[in-house]
């Protein structure tokens, strides 16, 4: 049965890495001595995905050369015109999307089945989220009965319930979407507004690569070729 689609956000600039990221883009930096992006599309696949989308933008020549066929599946292409950021790109791509899609953050691992995470009815978007420690470098979220209820800013907490970086989401909510938007700024705190963002708590290993001691961290998470 298939899981449906991945969509992956490859688009930013990762200024925190410094010169890492001047020449590729940060979903392409090496680790475990292949591109991190190679990791995410690996995963999809395992898991039933049965179509792929990557959102560029950001060095996207790079990325190019990813488009046609990824492990037997169909990998397609989405280039930013300008700087759209993370909302504004799912808009850019919206010919290429189903209905209902998974999003995933490029430059992030959460070590999860994927296909598991499901909308429910009154749902239009559903949060993986993740309890780490410490919280400081991140939002939380405020979960009630499988809602979200409140996003609260980043404070020095010793733990906290984040955003894991994984999505399922239906197209519809980016309908009034023009240009630049956030999906983390704009979308997710207006379905949580509405009552309409859902967050599913799961456990995994989980590290975004967007420092360099993190990026440096997460070789030990795959086997080395």
């Amino acid at each position: 049965m298939s899981a449906g689609q991945a969509v992956f956000l490859v688009g930013g600039r990762g200024s925190r890495l410094g010169d890492l990221t001047r020449d590729t883009p940060k979903p392409l930096l090496p680790v475990a001595g292949r591109p991190f992006i190679e990791h995410l599309l690996d995963k999809a696949v395992r898991e039933g995905f049965d179509d792929l989308v990557l959102l560029a933008g950001y060095r996207h020549q790079a990325v190019e050369a990813y488009a046609g066929v990824w492990q037997g599946v169909p990998l397609r292409l989405s280039i930013e015109p300008e700087p759209l950021d993370t909302a504004g790109a799912v808009v850019n791509a919206a010919s290429l999307l189903r209905d209902e899609f998974l999003l995933v953050n490029g430059d992030t691992w959460f070590d999860f089945d994927w296909s598991s995470l499901r909308l429910s009815d009154g749902l239009s978007g559903l949060v993986a989220a993740r309890e780490v420690a410490p919280a400081d470098r991140y939002e939380t979220l405020d979960i009630r009965d499988g809602r979200v209820v409140a996003i609260r800013p980043r404070a020095d907490l010793p733990s906290g319930v984040i955003n894991g970086g994984v999505y399922r989401l239906r197209r519809d909510v980016f309908t009034d979407v023009h240009g630049r938007a956030s999906l983390e700024k704009d979308i997710l705190p207006a379905l949580c507004a509405d009552g309409l963002l859902g967050a599913e708590t799961r456990i995994g290993a989980f590290i975004d690569i967007g420092l360099p001691h993190s990026l440096k961290a997460a070789n030990a998470l795959f086997p080395a070729r």
